[in-house]
């Protein structure tokens, strides 16, 4: 039996990169490159290999963005940050050698099991957390965090040889963000002035925080909009906005509210101080949001500490109570929305304040592949 002719931009197994990698299989493909699982030549250790498309190759932004993606990836270390190994030009190829994870993406999780228990919903996004405390140290902002861009650990699998690592919690497997090729370092001494076209955003719609919408310079605090975003569609079972085009879901961070987590059949299962924890994350107001990654991991273990499932806070014991978790801030009356079909997007122009309803359709969305997860 003959095996199908390779794509034109696809690399066959047993293709040597570099003269030191060996391609494997192909895990997915993103909007820029196709990510290959490979061996390291010299002691065979597994990698994850992301190559440019070839016909991108000459792209003077994209050029750039793989450039910039491995400064900045070289500046993080951490157990929950995906290790960059090396870099690569060659033959009109540019390659990153990232450490190969041995598991699925949250959106694979979601996908399958949506929602899912809040107790190891929490989990993960304390484990996210600590990934953006980490790149936050080192002045960068993710700008594209969503499930896609997380990745879980295979329970069972080998210990990482990130230094640092702690071992993974039993409710979920060591969890890793990737994909900073969006990332906005906001100090130090790696310039990004010119990567991101002036007048244009950058992004995934369901995720993006109003002021990245609107085409505003952006701070660590996005990254805690979009991780409230990741938290509710974790315990809810759905983004906070779901539109038919993703203009309307741009829109909407902007102009409306999300319905309540305890709105729907959860009600009984998300607790109180939960939901107000991932209101408060969803603030349009940065100055409103958690200050922080580790501010919202504090508020995230005392609500599991103390959370009261299925109650309502109606007493002042219960207001004390919740202004001790730090959630006065956000309150519990937000307006219902309606609830359509979810669609993404990559790149769209900004909104302008005065001319956010009649913007026309955008271009098409990235792939849902894992392998857009470091596309």
């Amino acid at each position: 039996m003959t095996s199908p002719p390779q794509a034109p931009d696809r690399l066959a197994p047993g293709h040597r990169v570099a003269s030191r990698y060996t391609v494997e299989s192909v895990v997915g493909e993103g909007s820029s490159g196709v990510v290959y699982r490979a061996a390291r030549d010299e002691d065979g250790q597994r990698v994850a290999l992301k190559v440019i498309h070839r016909h991108l190759s000459g792209a003077p932004q994209i050029f750039r963005r793989y450039h910039r993606e491995a400064a900045i990836l070289k500046r993080l270390e951490g157990p929950h940050v995906v290790r960059m190994l090396d870099f690569v030009e060659e033959g009109g190829l540019l390659t990153i050698a990232l450490e190969h994870i041995d598991g699925s993406s949250l959106e694979e999780l979601l996908r399958e099991h949506a929602p899912i228990e809040v107790d190891r919903a929490i989990e993960i996004a304390l484990q996210i957390c600590a990934a953006l405390e980490t790149a936050h140290a080192a002045g960068v902002v993710h700008r594209d965090l969503k499930p896609a861009n997380v990745l879980i650990e295979r329970p069972g699998a080998p210990p990482s040889s990130t230094p640092g690592g702690g071992a993974p919690s039993p409710l979920a497997g060591r969890v890793r963000v990737v994909d900073f090729g969006l990332a906005k370092v906001v100090h130090g001494d790696l310039m990004t002035t010119g990567l991101t076209e002036q007048g244009m955003i950058f992004g995934t719609p369901e995720y993006m925080a109003p002021e990245q919408v609107r085409g505003e310079d952006v701070d660590p605090r996005c990254d805690i909009y979009a991780l409230g975003c990741i938290l509710y569609e974790m315990v809810v079972g759905a983004v906070p906005f779901s539109k038919r085009t993703p203009i309307a879901v741009m829109t909407a961070h902007i102009t409306e509210q999300p319905l309540p987590p305890r709105s729907g059949k959860r009600d009984g299962l998300i607790s109180a101080g939960l939901e107000a924890v991932i209101l408060r994350a969803l603030a349009k107001d940065p100055a409103e949001r958690h200050p922080s990654a580790r501010a919202l991991a504090d508020a995230l273990r005392a609500c599991r500490e103390r959370r009261v499932v299925g109650h309502t806070p109606t007493s002042l014991a219960d207001a004390v109570s919740i202004t001790e978790l730090g959630l006065e801030r956000t309150g519990l009356d937000y307006a219902a929305s309606p609830q359509n079909d979810a669609s993404t997007a990559d790149v769209a122009p900004a909104v302008p304040p005065r001319e956010r309803q009649g913007i026309g359709a955008l271009p098409p969305g990235r792939a849902a592949a894992r392998g857009d997860a470091l596309g």
